[in-house]
């Protein structure tokens, strides 16, 4: 598992909060998200419900599938 910290704090900080905010959204209506971030300079972040301990052998098309 990858959990990648950006290097804006700032953009860091939304990252935590939004995932968050994620896992209570979904605790409270049973819904399922997936949230991917990926950007040039190899700077990446998944999280499946709001939760970033995504296995690195977890394709991204894989995430994608289950939270149809």
């Amino acid at each position: 598992m990858s959990i990648q910290r950006h290097p804006d704090n700032e953009v860091q900080d939304a990252i935590v909060k939004l995932s968050d905010a994620l896992c209570q959204w979904e605790r409270s209506t049973g819904r399922t998200s997936v949230l991917l971030l990926r950007e040039q300079g190899g700077f990446f972040y998944r999280a499946l419900s709001g939760k970033p301990n995504v296995p690195d052998d977890v394709s991204d098309d894989t995430l994608l599938e289950l939270s149809d």
